[in-house]
């Protein structure tokens, strides 16, 4: 037997070996495909090798990661699904798995297994078969017959010849992200693959995948090399956009714009609303406020209500919800929603449309995604001038910030720049990118700079996730190829269709 111990941390299970090594995140690693199941293109440029299990807590907790990720990057992402047992006696919910895979119905089986959170009975997974539309007569006569099994202990000895030490590992075209990583280690490490991989396909391998991992290591090694830990620098200018249309409240042209990412449940948030609300009056149009929206998982109502005031926003009512949402914080029940609503001056039959067929929430995820790229990992996080401040702060200390903004951005206006093009050259200079909608980052009039593809291809699918047929469609026009088919695909799902 593999010598293995189970451990249990916060009530989270994972895997730990004897004498185990350990992955450099920055090498690449020669890592099999195995027979496990695929989803996404065959082509496509990056390859996700994920070894799990579902009775790890770990596993369970990177999946809305993994989901967010998926929606940053569709039609980009081969996913191949690899099984490490906890419990090498315990193979039946991989089982099942590759059982609903024989009838494609890997997805929704791998999701349902995810969500009863440890292991399966026998009973659970053929309800779970039964739900989801298998052949039960297949299904049970696969279990029963140990089908599955060897493709599972192919998959047990691959990772062990890898020296993989714990569930979940990840391999992105090679490139070793171990446990449950944030969403902006995932992200920086696609990226970095979809260069190397746009680079290799210029010699059309015959195999991009195994052309990208042939030169990779064989196994892991004893190194002391992991992932940094990222901290926002609150002296570094971040590339930040304004987010969606209807959450500003000042100028275009103010000497200080403060975009803020918040979460209507976050009693630190609604700590800094009256000092942001201080901010506006004392400053009037020398300050543009940014709501952004990053609804934190753990709080179970954030999610609709920034989904309401997204809806709120589409009808020009952005800050009148959200003064309401504030004045009676900690009720967000559906009905206080509509009451807000009600008060703001909305068309109630508009707004309860757009919650009932949950119409923003794509846009929702996207701005949340776009901040835990950027690395900000909790609210309220705020950008002034594109500069970070993390955590709420006191009208006393704001003020002091503000006056230091303001005081450097007459120094650059004296100098005869229009003070419309301050926001976008402070942007032209910051780091980061805003994965969310890269067009909402404004850019100066006096130099166009083409947008690169992967950003049209982000603000296209930016304006279909907020229902803007008409930016898609413009937004669209130049792109072609595989750039053109993946919006497509995107844009179809949320009822639009580009010419």
């Amino acid at each position: 037997m593999r010598a293995a111990v189970l451990f249990v941390v916060l009530g989270l299970v994972g895997t730990a070996y004897a004498d185990k090594a350990s992955f450099d995140p920055k090498l690449v690693y020669k890592v099999p495909r195995g027979d496990g199941p695929s989803e996404g293109p065959a082509d496509a440029p990056v390859t996700i090798v994920a070894w799990s299990d579902y009775a790890c807590g770990y596993c369970n907790r990177v999946q809305p990661t993994l989901d967010r990720l998926e929606q940053m990057y569709p039609g980009q992402i081969r996913w191949v699904h690899r099984t490490l047992p906890l419990d090498e006696d315990y193979t039946l919910a991989a089982e099942a798995s590759l059982a609903a895979a024989a009838q494609g119905k890997f997805k929704p089986m791998h999701g349902r297994l995810f969500a009863l959170h440890g292991r399966v009975t026998r009973a659970e997974a053929e309800l779970v078969a039964r739900e989801i539309g298998l052949d039960m007569i297949r299904f049970r006569g696969e279990l029963d017959a140990g089908t599955y099994r060897k493709v599972i202990a192919a998959d047990m000895t691959d990772a062990e010849k890898l020296g993989i030490s714990g569930t979940p590992t990840f391999f992105i075209n090679g490139r070793p992200v171990t446990g449950s990583q944030s969403l902006k280690i995932f992200v920086d490490t696609v990226e970095d693959e979809l260069a190397r991989a746009a680079k290799m396909h210029e010699s059309k391998p015959a195999d991009l995948y195994e052309a990208l991992v042939a030169t990779g290591k064989p196994t892991a090694e004893p190194t002391d090399a992991d992932h940094e830990p990222f901290e926002l620098d609150t002296a570094t200018i971040y590339r930040v956009g304004l987010g969606l249309p209807g959450h500003q409240l000042g100028p275009d042209d103010a000497p200080v714009t403060i975009v803020e990412w918040s979460d209507f449940q976050c009693p630190y948030c609604q700590k800094q609303a009256p000092v942001l609300a201080h901010v506006r009056e004392k400053y009037g149009d020398q300050v543009r406020i940014v709501y952004r929206h990053m609804p934190m998982s753990f709080h179970r109502d954030a999610m609709l209500a920034a989904e309401a005031a997204a809806a709120a926003a589409a009808q020009g009512k952005f800050w009148a919800f959200h003064d309401q949402v504030w004045a009676h914080f900690g009720k967000l029940s559906r009905a206080d929603l509509d009451e807000f609503a009600q008060s703001a001056g909305l068309d109630m039959a508009t707004f309860r449309a757009a919650l009932d067929d949950r119409r923003y929430h794509n846009a929702i995820v996207a701005e949340a995604s776009a901040a835990e790229a950027l690395g900000v990992d909790g609210t309220p996080t705020l950008f002034v001038n594109g500069m970070p401040i993390i955590g709420s702060r006191d009208q006393e200390s704001f003020d002091k910030l503000i006056d230091s903004h303001l005081a450097s951005a007459k120094q650059v206006l004296a100098r005869g720049l229009p003070k419309a093009e301050l926001y976008p050259l402070v942007m032209s200079m910051g780091t980061g990118a805003d994965r969310a909608d890269p067009s909402s980052i404004p850019e100066t009039h006096q130099v166009h700079i083409e947008m690169r593809a992967d950003d049209r291809v982000r603000s296209v699918m930016a304006a279909c996730r907020r229902r803007d047929g008409a930016r898609a469609t413009t937004l669209a026009a130049p792109l072609t190829g595989d750039a053109k088919r993946r919006v497509a695909t995107v844009c179809a799902g949320e009822g639009i269709d580009l010419p």
